[in-house]
C-alpha cells in the first residue's frame, strides 16, 4: 500500500511540474517568433543589398564602401537576432531538462518499489484515476516530445546560413512545427482531472 502511495504521489508532482513547465515553454516559444520574423526582414534587406538594381548601380560607384557598410549593418542585425533566439533556446533546454528530471524521477520511484507494487497494482485503473502504468508512459512520451522539438530548433540554429535565403525565409515554419506541445500535454493531462485536483 505505502508503495502505491509513494509512486502515486511523485507521479501528482511530476505532473504538476510539466504542467508548469508547458505553459512556461508556451510563454517562451511565443515570445520567440518576434525574433524569428525579425531575422526573415533581415534577409530580405540582404538579399535586396546583393542584387542592387542597375539604375543604382552608377550611383553607388561614388559610394564604393557604402553597400559593405550596409552588408555588416544587416549581417550585425541579424546576428542580435541569432543570439536573441539562443537565448530562447537555454530557455526552453530548461524546460526540457525539468521534465526529464520529473521522468527520471518517476521511474526511479517506481523501480524502486516495483517488487512490492506488483503488476496487477501497476496497471489498475479506475474510472477517476489511470493506472500507474499509464502514467508513466504519457510521462514518457511527453519527455520525448520536448526533448525533440528542443534538439530541432537547436538543428535549425546550428545550420543557419546568413546568406541562404530562402533557408532562412523557411525558418518561422520550421521553428513553429510542433509548437502545438501545448494541445498534446492538456490531452493527458484532461484524463488526469480527479487525480490533481487536490494538488
Amino acid at each position: 500500500m505505502q508503495a502505491e502511495i509513494l509512486t502515486r504521489r511523485q507521479l501528482k508532482s511530476a505532473y504538476v511540474t510539466v504542467q508548469k513547465q508547458t505553459v512556461r515553454w508556451k510563454e517562451i516559444h511565443g515570445n520567440s517568433e518576434q525574433y524569428v520574423n525579425s531575422l526573415c526582414n533581415l534577409s530580405e534587406q540582404l538579399e535586396s543589398c546583393e542584387k542592387v538594381p542597375d539604375d543604382l548601380a552608377a550611383f553607388l560607384k561614388d559610394f564604393p564602401d557604402l553597400k559593405i557598410r550596409l552588408r555588416a549593418k544587416l549581417l550585425e542585425e541579424m546576428e542580435k537576432m541569432v543570439g536573441k533566439l539562443r537565448e530562447t533556446l537555454c530557455s526552453l533546454q530548461e524546460v526540457s531538462n525539468s521534465v526529464s528530471r520529473q521522468y527520471a524521477t518517476s521511474m526511479h520511484t517506481y523501480h524502486t518499489h516495483a517488487v512490492e507494487l506488483g503488476i496487477p497494482k501497476v496497471v489498475e485503473r479506475s474510472a477517476t484515476e489511470p493506472s500507474v502504468a499509464d502514467m508513466l508512459e504519457w510521462l514518457g512520451d511527453i519527455d520525448r516530445a520536448v526533448r525533440e522539438l528542443y534538439l530541432q530548433k537547436q538543428f535549425l540554429l546550428d545550420t543557419l546560413s546568413y546568406d541562404d535565403t530562402r533557408q532562412i525565409q523557411s525558418l518561422l515554419k520550421k521553428w513553429t512545427q510542433g509548437s502545438d506541445l501545448d494541445t498534446m500535454v492538456m490531452g493527458i493531462l484532461a484524463h488526469l482531472t480527479f487525480f490533481l485536483e487536490d494538488s
